[in-house]
């Protein structure tokens, strides 16, 4: 949590310095040139139509409340220079439209040469750049200042060599898929999951046939994730009841036991949403691991309750003397895994980022199951138990061994 105060810090200051769009994101968890949670592509098959289709879609989404600034890469009206080299009279001069790019670049842009050693003083190398000063080139029409040394030693100014035309046009064409693509950049204030349905639906309502929107970054994992973490869900639930059916002898039981499950789940999301983080893929993976955690605590009652069974004591008697029993280790149990996760909750330590929001939920959720546990599980135990009690007899539900 640390690094996303720091974060929204930046954001803030640089929001404040007339003039410029600047955007402070995280580095990526998932890879990727830039770290903003929100990443996807409006493509299509036009260039020009992808350009008005993506500054309509920036200008309805940046009115949603909730999305945040959103950076656009693709803009056909950018101020340029653009020079067209005189290769015959270059040549002439024993120059190439290399040299000619070269100079222009080393003076506007700088050029390392060498690099100097501060010693004996902090021991570091520094870069030696050389490039005009500061102003002299500060127009496009400073360029002709620029003069060229020709084959015989001789000086030639720019515009000799190079038709030097202000236009505008791109910075940059991308392409997604051997399509034309307009990329966006955002970190929204809403939950990514709530982001990427607004995109999907202001692109369904605007893209006609043939253009469409491509997910990219923390965004396409996400919507990945989502699509699998019920079968994720599905499969961890199966499993952990397999184990617990075998481990009991027991259909029954084992449900008993998962009560606690869903209960953890409430306790991860109610704290996500008490310390500000979303239901993204890291918060998810802590909800896949909180179904195996949170039934240790209902197995220890279960278990020790059946043992008391078996020596003769009725389901409540039984229960009454396991829940006292069974109380430090649940706890001790429980407080270990809080505190082991509390210092990548708290975001001090590596890759807060992405460890911060599956620390909260697995936190979260320990904390829900081992309070609820108590209470909860005990009193499903002695309804279901007693249900079959009278039906079946004292010993019915409970194994031989």
């Amino acid at each position: 949590m640390a690094a996303g105060f720091r974060h929204f810090d930046v954001r803030r200051d640089l929001a404040d310095i007339p003039g410029i769009r600047a955007f402070a994101a995280l580095p990526s968890p998932v890879g990727g040139q830039r770290g903003e949670p929100l990443q996807f592509a409006l493509t299509g098959p036009e260039l020009g139509e992808v350009s008005r289709l993506s500054e309509e879609l920036y200008r309805r989404l940046s009115a949603i409340e909730g999305v945040g600034r959103l950076d656009m890469d693709l803009d056909l009206n950018l101020p340029q220079v653009r020079l067209q080299v005189d290769r015959v009279a270059a040549a002439e001069l024993g120059l190439s439209a290399a040299d000619v790019a070269f100079a222009v670049n080393m003076l506007a842009g700088g050029f390392d040469v060498a690099k100097y050693n501060d010693d004996p003083g902090d021991g570091e190398r520094y870069d030696v750049r050389v490039k005009a000063r500061d102003g002299q080139l500060a127009v496009p029409a400073d360029l002709r200042k620029i003069f060229l040394r020709s084959e015989t030693g001789d000086l030639v100014r720019l515009d000799a060599l190079a038709d030097i035309q202000e236009t505008v046009g791109p910075a940059v064409i991308s392409r997604y898929d051997l399509r034309y693509a307009a990329n966006f950049y955002g970190s929204p204030t809403l939950p990514l999951a709530d982001a990427i349905g607004i995109v999907n639906r202001e692109a369904a309502d605007l893209l006609p046939l043939g253009y469409g929107i491509s997910l990219k970054g923390q965004a396409r994992e996400f919507d990945k994730t989502a699509t699998y973490i019920s079968f994720a869900f599905t499969l961890a639930t199966v499993l952990v009841y397999m184990v617990l059916a075998s481990q009991f002898n027991s259909l029954l039981q084992p449900l008993i036991v998962m009560t606690a499950q869903p209960l953890a789940i409430v306790g991860g999301l109610f704290l996500l949403w008490l310390t500000g983080h979303t239901l993204n893929m890291f918060s998810m993976i802590g909800m896949v691991l909180l179904i195996g955690l949170v039934a240790k605590n209902s197995i220890l009652l279960v278990d020790l309750t059946n043992q008391l069974r078996r020596q003769g004591r009725g389901v409540d008697e039984a229960l009454r003397e396991a829940c006292p029993i069974r109380l430090r280790p649940v706890l001790m149990t429980s407080a270990t895994v809080v505190l082991a996760l509390t210092p990548a909750a708290l975001g001090y330590s590596a890759g807060a980022d992405t460890n911060g929001p599956l620390a909260v939920a697995v936190i979260g959720g320990m904390i829900s199951s081992t309070l609820l546990t108590l209470v909860v599980v005990p009193a499903v135990y002695s309804l279901l138990e007693n249900a079959l009690v009278r039906r079946y007899g004292p010993k019915a539900g409970l194994s031989p061994t």
